[in-house]
């Protein structure tokens, strides 16, 4: 496990450069999600939102090319280079930063997006209550997730993990529900924001899933053992084979953005 000495997060430095092409998200669904923020916050140029886990800078970018500014904040250094490998436009700020105390004034913010990170701090609880202290009276907390994408050699391989008790653990946040179980207990008023834009069919070839595995780009499988890694990915090879004929074969997934809204 790649973590920072303190052990309360969980570092993507190691997969950085993978990270985009394993994380596909079609350009309309991100300008979907885009319209769908800055709508919901009556967000127009000049207005601050902070992207609390800014990664790449899947939503910063877009946002902030909106006339938005953007303070990107991330623990990965590797991850926000690769962000600035894509020109990001001069209101697009970054800095390394802990979530669980952002350098931002209290109330000057009016929006904080926390896409696909609290499971990966273990203060995730103090994230939330960091994002309700900079947000503006009127502000708006968004938590993005994706979800669906359940690709067949994905789901074999991790439940052949799993059943071994290979999986890493979240070290944060252990689901959606229970980020949102927090911030209604601490007074949030929780709304999903639903629109045809944000539901797609994701295509791969169960190739391409195979090499995403054989990678380990995602966090869960950072610590299984090589050996047992290597015995995984014959049996999920077999197992594509058995079911599908072939690893070349193109298989189509439901997925979905869902994007919840939170006002104090």
């Amino acid at each position: 496990m790649e973590a920072n000495p303190s052990s309360q997060y969980l570092s993507f430095d190691r997969v950085a450069e993978q990270y985009d092409a394993t994380r596909f998200l079609p350009e309309s669904v991100r300008e979907a999600v885009v319209e769908q923020i800055l709508s919901a916050a009556s967000l127009a140029p000049g207005h601050w939102l902070v992207d609390a886990g800014v990664g790449t800078g899947r939503f910063a970018l877009p946002i902030a090319r909106r006339g938005v500014n953007v303070l990107g904040l991330d623990v990965s250094r590797n991850m926000m280079r690769q962000l600035l490998r894509k020109t990001p436009p001069a209101n697009l700020y970054l800095a390394q930063a802990d979530l669980r105390s952002l350098p931002v004034r209290s109330r000057s913010i009016s929006a904080v997006l926390v896409a696909h990170v609290l499971h990966l701090i273990a203060g995730w609880r103090e994230v939330l209550q960091e994002c309700r202290r900079v947000l503006r009276q009127e502000g708006v907390l968004f938590l993005l997730y994706e979800s669906g994408k359940r690709f067949p050699a994905r789901e074999y391989y991790v439940q052949l993990a799993g059943e071994r008790g290979l999986l890493r653990p979240a070290l944060g946040v252990q689901s959606a529900d229970e980020a949102l179980e927090y911030v209604r207990e601490t007074g949030g008023a929780v709304s999903l924001i639903e629109h045809p834009s944000l539901r797609w069919q994701a295509r791969r070839t169960h190739q391409e899933v195979l090499q995403e595995l054989e990678k380990r780009t995602y966090s869960q499988l950072w610590d299984i053992p090589d050996e047992a890694h290597r015995e995984l990915m014959e049996r999920t090879l077999r197992y594509v084979r058995e079911q599908f004929g072939s690893e070349e074969e193109t298989y189509t997934a439901e997925a979905e953005v869902r994007l919840y809204a939170v006002r104090f």
